[in-house]
């Protein structure tokens, strides 16, 4: 499922653990091979105690077939499995609501927030990140959420606004929103004329980090939801749990 040289995601994850690591969109990822190979590399960050880490790396229509088309308004098969990381395919991604008039589905180079409307920040569906049964970590702390998007409009995530984590114990279900955020890197993707102005548009990577340190009960699932705005594409996602309790922000620097 991954386009990358083994030596070559080697050299890339030794530059990025010397500067935080993370999951990162980069504007070529095979720089020995001719023309840019663009693409989402998963690199975890460091968290210690007990971990489960995992990421999604090539969201395409190639590596999940069968899950829709143009504008995106058909059911998934199944939650896509993650792909890379020490605990790849232990949990999914879903989908979970179509957005106006079209909805996300695997596309030729990303999942894609299909639709019609040439409007900005328009709602292009939602998608959640899934742990459940064996797929949550034990006694976690401490969930960490990556994501790779494009915008549409300048928007990625419809309304701008940051995935939620939904905790379920036997008592029920919390939300959670997080405790630290960063956008930490950005690839230019072209303009958009808005208002008679071009705006620059991005590839930006995003990191979450949530503290589970309040939840009491036994953790039997996380749910990372988030809702893009239509014509945003989704290249990367990554997940960590960790049973260590963090109260600083141990995401990488942001950028402006």
């Amino acid at each position: 499922m991954k386009t990358q040289h083994t030596i070559l995601k080697s050299v890339l994850a030794t530059l990025m653990l010397a500067a935080s690591a993370r999951a990162e969109y980069f504007a070529d990822t095979d720089p020995v091979a001719a023309g840019n190979q663009p693409g989402s590399i998963y690199i975890p960050l460091s968290l210690g105690g007990s971990t489960v880490s995992e990421g999604w790396e090539a969201l395409t229509s190639a590596a999940y077939p069968g899950n829709g088309s143009f504008p995106g308004l058909g059911a998934w098969t199944g939650a896509l499995l993650s792909q890379s990381g020490p605990d790849f395919g232990t949990n999914g991604l879903a989908k979970i609501a179509n957005g106006v008039g079209g909805g996300p589905y695997p596309a030729s180079t990303s999942i894609y927030f299909g639709g019609v409307s040439s409007l900005p920040n328009i709602l292009g569906g939602t998608l959640e990140a899934q742990a459940t049964g064996t797929g949550v970590l034990s006694g976690v702390k401490t969930v960490v959420f990556h994501l790779d998007i494009g915008e549409a409009w300048t928007y990625d995530l419809y309304n701008r606004a940051a995935p939620v984590l939904h905790v379920t114990t036997a008592g029920g279900t919390t939300t959670i929103n997080p405790t630290y955020s960063s956008r930490y890197a950005k690839v230019y993707n072209g303009q958009v004329l808005m208002n008679g102005v071009w705006e620059d548009l991005y590839i930006n990577s995003r990191a979450y980090q949530y503290n589970l340190n309040g939840v009491s009960g036994t953790i039997t699932g996380l749910r990372v939801r988030f809702q893009g705005a239509q014509h945003a594409q989704v290249h990367g996602l990554g997940l960590q749990q960790s049973t260590d309790i963090y109260t600083t922000d141990e995401l990488p620097t942001a950028v402006p």
